[in-house]
């Protein structure tokens, strides 16, 4: 795939989507840690955010752990993720994870507890770029003074990125999403995934970077 600057194409992106499938990989829920859970007193939104350590509980369906796991678009990896993305320079992170005692008892299939599996990672892109709001069609629902918090409209497809907001990032957030951990990839670095063949991986066409 060319870059953008070479005037050739555009760079195609991909959105890293859970599968749903809960009958052949397991996915969980994020149960923790959250920073102080406030409310905007003007705004009514919640402030609070996910910190270290995650702490998820195994959802009902399998207890067939893939390569990558999901709670929303929030994203677990297995160690063998975490070298290769590491040995490849992907601009991520990774932190701790602890798994906790399920709520309920399972009527189907689950990751037993106490977990004895693989070791977890907490995945989490560091780079954040900017839309080209008028091309993606993403427009302002709120824009808070007091908590300081701008909210998007969120899509999944026919983004755009302006390459001057682009580096050469195989993998990032979008600025405009706020928190969400809606993890996207160049066409490069998702075919780079591919080849090493993880599992529990739904790539979906995202969008463009282009001048």
């Amino acid at each position: 795939m060319r870059s953008a600057r070479s005037g050739v194409r555009a760079v195609n992106i991909y959105l890293l989507d859970d599968p749903a499938k809960p009958a052949e990989y397991a996915r969980f829920s994020s149960v923790g840690t959250w920073t102080e859970d406030r409310i905007c007193n003007v705004c009514g939104e919640p402030t609070a955010r996910l910190i270290e350590p995650l702490q998820i509980e195994w959802d009902e369906g399998t207890d067939h752990i893939g390569d990558f796991s999901w709670g929303g678009y929030h994203c677990v990896v297995l160690d063998a993720v975490r070298a290769f993305l590491e040995s490849k320079a992907f601009e991520v992170k990774f932190g701790d994870v602890q798994v906790k005692r399920p709520t309920e008892r399972a009527k189907r299939p689950r990751v037993q507890f106490p977990y004895r599996g693989p070791h977890l990672s907490w995945l989490t892109p560091t780079a954040r770029l900017k839309l080209d709001e008028e091309k993606s069609g993403v427009r302002v629902i709120s824009d808070c003074s007091a908590c300081e918090q701008r909210r998007y409209s969120f899509k999944r497809d026919g983004l755009v990125l302006p390459e001057t907001s682009w580096n050469g990032e195989k993998v990032f957030l979008i600025d405009q999403f706020g928190r969400s951990r809606a993890t996207f990839v160049t066409e490069e670095a998702l075919t780079m995934l591919v080849r090493e063949g993880f599992s529990n991986l739904c790539p979906r066409p995202a969008g463009t970077i282009e001048s």
